[in-house]
């Protein structure tokens, strides 16, 4: 397949090595003011991958700050970006998209595709590509630039897939199969949103720690920040999510049952308390982080996620006071209107959401 990538950091990167060492061809793009970065990779012309212990150099230099150049002739498009710049992204690449291309959003799960539409839409541009979301990014991994490493260790082992537009499902969840074997198909986008857990697992446990954020000159939440206390909160995110699942129509994974599905815990782990299990993962305690208290944790997860399920469950009726709360201590601490920023269902347009 001829692949396109639109990102650059550790998931790109990642996908972009992945993608090749299946035999794709692959184009990534990059912004300009990012772009240096790739400098050490395209002088050794290509990347160090190791993919869960095995290790091989992959020959990777096509990165361009055209994106023009990127989607040409591209069948499926990757976007591998923080969820706050998907706007942003889509108004770069709404002249050179095509009805014949899968967008596909290797992200934490943010309604990406209804936020392209209303951006086509906003933009009167009539072409409309096919469009899939996948709950999580596929890859746990880290990237080196300035050594030109990337450290693969975990391909997620169970992603949920679902499509905007229902008519091109199946036909669009076999081509992904071919990339990416572990992909669950679902039928409602609702499912894959509230399938992503950052939202449930990062917001509260970082908000608790915010005091030792701002004293500590390191901090890593899995490690020391998720505690049987901060635990608690985590939880009770937990359970209003899962209502929100139930009152839409589908039983959703818990916290603890979604990671060990997808990989990142044993099912040796399942009667150990989730605290533990995040302070002694082998890949959950490598991750550091946050050290400010301004922070993706926050700022990325409340915004696209929390406010969002906040909205829908005033639509459908069902209470979310701890998700509200975290929000609304959050924009106190970071003196902004999560409410009013945030991503909501009425912003996406009830029509375009299934929730009749």
């Amino acid at each position: 397949m001829k692949i396109a990538i639109v990102g650059s950091g550790n998931g790109a990167v990642t996908a972009a090595l992945d993608m090749i060492s299946k035999g794709h061809e692959v184009k990534l793009y990059c912004r300009n003011q990012s772009i240096h970065k790739f400098d050490k990779a395209i002088e050794r012309g290509g990347f160090d991958f190791n993919n869960e212990g095995e290790k091989n150099f992959v020959k990777f230099t096509d990165v361009s700050d055209d994106m023009e150049y990127v989607l040409k002739d591209a069948e499926v498009i990757q976007m591998i970006i923080p969820s706050s710049f998907i706007e942003h992204y889509a108004k770069t690449m709404a002249p050179f998209i095509t009805e014949k291309q899968l967008i596909l959003f290797n992200i934490a799960a943010a309604m990406g595709s209804i936020r392209f539409i209303n951006v086509l839409e906003h933009k009167h541009i009539d072409v409309m590509p096919k469009f899939a979301e996948l709950n999580t990014l596929t890859y746990g991994t880290r990237v080196d630039y300035d050594k030109a490493e990337v450290n693969l260790s975990l391909n997620v082992k169970k992603v949920h897939y679902s499509t905007y537009d229902k008519s091109y499902l199946t036909e669009s969840f076999k081509l992904i199969k071919k990339i990416y074997p572990y992909v669950v198909k679902e039928e409602s986008l609702w499912k894959t949103n509230l399938e992503n857990g950052n939202p449930e697992v990062h917001p509260g446990p970082t908000l608790l720690n915010v005091g030792r954020i701002d004293y500590a000159d390191s901090f890593s939440l899995y490690k020391e920040g998720i505690t049987p206390h901060t635990v608690k909160l985590l939880h009770a995110v937990e359970l209003e999510r899962l209502s929100l699942g139930r009152k839409l129509g589908f039983e959703l994974n818990t916290a603890k049952g979604a990671r060990i599905e997808r990989g990142y815990l044993s099912k040796d782990d399942e009667e150990k308390p989730l605290n533990k299990l995040f302070n002694t993962s082998p890949v959950f305690s490598q991750i550091n982080g946050p050290n400010e208290v301004e922070n993706r944790y926050l700022t990325e997860d409340i915004a696209f996620g929390l406010v969002l399920w906040s909205s829908l469950g005033k639509v459908i009726g069902v209470p979310t006071p701890n998700i509200d709360a975290i929000i609304v201590i959050a924009s106190t601490i970071l003196e902004r209107d999560f409410f009013t920023e945030g991503l909501t269902v009425e912003e996406l347009g009830l029509e375009k959401l299934g929730l009749e």
